[in-house]
């Protein structure tokens, strides 16, 4: 119904039929909708009420404010007559998104109509793409503003490679351009087996598809119509288009789980292959499988434990630590290790990255610098002049992948594990020449790429340094070091609420008992609730409210929870992730706006703390550069729900030099793995995101 109204309004927006329309009455067309959206909640009142007042004002800016202030801008800025219509025609498109089942979606919804009022100024003041870059997924959200903008191809096609399901999702909103072919093409080859979800009859996105003359394209709707949507065919589409393989051939090989990985990692290592954002997402899934094998075995006597690889070739060995690197335990990478360095034997570590077709190698440097592991790498068989050279590539062209900054961000946390300081100058030099050549050429990501880097090198300090007054100032950072007790307190009073996520797996019981034993004194007050949660609530001071489900109620003790504070109003102050990183997304989803503490008890890599601070900008994060242990993560809560039972700020040094004292003198036994908790002053990863955000959204 929905397709039927937009193209029977588009029919009489060509006719002119629109034109007939007063002023007025289009206006009225906006804002009917609005006093639409406005009783919603059963009431004409201005206002949408939601669970709490901070979303019922989020609601009023996303529902109110900024529809009101596009339709006005669209009127009063001299927009050609058919550019208005077809803007305000876009904005009325949005308000029919605002449904009885999606209202509550606020902050989303802010969020949308916030990007759309930017790209009509943009429109208005000639510089579309520039904004359209600084949110690419919300871009292609609103991609109907700009359908008919000479951009529109170029951007969605850089768009497709952060986001391919929402260009097939939003494709009606240009169907009908004469680009909508190559921006489906693209996508499709990029990502074949996000678009097989398409295949059905009558979508918009295979109709397009079928009147492609593409090769691989054709190609890919031949798996689907021979051997159907499950087939591995479409992940190998490469080595199938470039006749390594038949059409046969790859839909069998993923019955053999080890031919399977040889074949994706043999495509992989070609630097632009076909299908690389679906060939991406199975290496991970494949090699995480393997590694988990060996995590799971970690009691099991090394012969045993390893004899899954030992047959690896040296590339298929670097494949498993570059596409591991948040779940790999350390005892895991330290076999795998050395499993690559007796391979390896005389060829050195340059060729080979090379040979890799350079593949994620910024990782691969970052996971054995974190290891320590990355000066006996650079010394094997490899002159300085390689060796310089590698360190030279690893920090240059940073800018070049517009749609993506994680490289950055793993050249930065690469650094804090480096002590060679010929290495490290070598980095610095680079960073300085970068920086030079971006600056001349005006590019303005780049700037800021390298100027935060240039800051930290050069200082060679995290927190205690003038790098952070530097990025702060510059970068309109909040303070990380101090969280005032107050902000705690502000959304649920008179309580601060932490909701604690525990999952079904195997060391969950032991991680929950041992979270009941570190809060079992009199300062706390353990309840039992239905074999489902428990709530540990503070016994004197400030009100701390502490919800966890029961790691064997993963599904009903979550969503009981879940039901319980959205019919309370109640947004968790505190979020804490218990279970190994392959569940940290579940965990993640739930963060609002409204989150003031993550603690990610698992790997925090870049992915996951870069859609952490999406969710809530100014949130602070504790992680961990390897797995996280329960040992570790209980003390570390303890102390800091001490601190705000006690009322007093959080200063997040003074606090980290607490615990470390506790840790060394309670459990030194593994007080080693404490120096890989990283508080949120010294979240160099985090940090960095949040300026780099902050930076380019000005």
């Amino acid at each position: 119904m929905r397709r039927i109204f937009s193209i029977f309004f588009w029919l009489m927006l060509c006719t002119g039929l629109l034109q007939a329309q007063p002023a007025t009455q289009r206006m009225d067309f906006i804002k009917a909708e609005i006093l639409r959206i406005d009783k919603i909640d059963g009431k004409e009142d201005g206002k949408v009420e939601m669970k709490d007042s901070i979303s019922t004002a989020l609601a009023h800016k996303a529902y109110f404010v900024w529809p009101d202030s596009i339709d006005s801008y669209i009127r009063n800025n001299h927009f050609k007559e058919v550019d208005q219509k077809i803007y305000r025609d876009y904005l009325f498109r949005c308000l029919r998104r605002v449904l009885p089942k999606t209202y509550r979606r606020s902050a989303y919804f802010e969020e949308l109509f916030h990007h759309l009022y930017r790209e009509v100024v943009a429109l208005h003041d000639g510089n579309l793409y520039g904004v359209l870059k600084v949110n690419p997924v919300m871009s292609i959200h609103t991609c109907g503003i700009y359908r008919y903008e000479p951009v529109a191809d170029s951007f969605l096609c850089f768009a497709s490679r952060i986001d391919p399901d929402a260009i097939f999702k939003y494709v009606e909103d240009f169907s009908d351009r004469l680009y909508a072919q190559h921006v489906v093409d693209y996508t499709a080859i990029y990502a074949p087996h996000v678009a097989k979800k398409y295949f059905l009859q009558g979508d918009p996105v295979l109709n397009i598809l079928k009147n492609s003359k593409d090769t691989a394209v054709k190609t890919i709707l031949r798996i689907n119509d021979t051997y159907g949507k499950k087939s591995n065919a479409f992940i190998l589409l490469d080595a199938i288009v470039t006749g390594k393989m038949t059409m046969k051939e790859a839909d069998q090989i993923g019955s053999n789980p080890k031919s399977y990985f040889e074949a994706l990692n043999n495509i992989r290592r070609k630097r632009k292959p076909l299908a690389v954002y679906s060939l991406e997402k199975e290496l991970e899934i494949q090699a995480l499988k393997i590694v988990r094998n060996m995590n799971d075995l970690h009691n099991e006597k090394e012969p045993i434990r390893f004899a899954g690889i030992n047959d690896f070739t040296t590339d298929q060995l670097y494949t498993l630590v570059v596409y591991s690197e948040e779940d790999i335990f350390t005892s895991t990478f330290d076999g795998i290790y050395r499993r690559f360095m007796t391979k390896l034997g005389k060829q050195n570590g340059l060729s080979l990255i090379l040979s890799m077709g350079d593949n994620r190698f910024r990782t691969f440097i970052k996971q054995f610098a974190a290891y320590g592991k990355l000066d006996t790498f650079l010394a094997g068989n490899m002159s300085v002049e390689q060796r310089n050279i590698l360190m030279i590539k690893f920090a240059a062209g940073l800018d070049q992948d517009e749609a993506d900054i994680s490289q950055a961000v793993e050249v930065a946390d690469a650094y804090t594990s480096i002590s060679d300081m010929t290495i490290k100058r070598i980095l610095q030099q680079t960073i300085s020449l970068e920086l030079t050549r971006v600056s001349k050429a005006n590019n303005k990501r780049g700037q800021v790429i390298y100027s935060l880097l240039l800051n930290l090198f050069v200082n060679n300090q995290l927190f205690a340094s003038e790098w952070y007054k530097t990025v702060s100032e510059v970068y309109k950072l909040p303070p990380l070091d101090v969280l005032p007790i107050g902000k705690l307190f502000e959304q649920n009073k008179p309580s601060c609420v932490w909701q604690m996520y525990f999952y079904d797996d195997e060391d969950g019981d032991v991680s929950f008992n041992d979270l009941m034993s570190v809060f079992s004194d009199s300062s706390w007050i353990i309840e039992d609730h239905d074999s489902l949660y428990v709530t540990i609530k503070s016994n004197g001071g400030k009100l701390v409210d502490i919800y966890a489900n029961r790691p064997k109620a993963e599904y009903e003790g979550q969503a009981l929870l879940e039901n319980k504070f959205d019919s309370l109003g109640i947004t968790p102050d505190v979020l804490i992730h218990r279970g190994h990183s392959y569940y940290a997304y579940k965990t993640i989803e739930k963060t609002k706006p409204g989150t003031k503490i993550f603690v990610l008890g698992s790997c925090g890599g870049y992915h996951n703390l870069n859609d952490i601070i999406d969710r809530a900008p100014n949130v602070s994060i504790i992680s961990s550069k390897q797995i996280g242990i329960h040992r570790i993560n209980n003390p570390i809560l303890r102390e800091l729900a001490d601190n705000i039972r006690e009322g007093r700020d959080v200063r997040w040094q003074d606090l980290w030099v607490k615990i470390d004292s506790r840790l060394k003198g309670e459990i030194p036994e593994i007080y080693g793995k404490f120096p890989d908790y990283i508080p949120p002053h010294k979240n160099l990863g985090a940090i960095f995101i949040r300026a780099y955000n902050n930076f380019m959204s000005l």
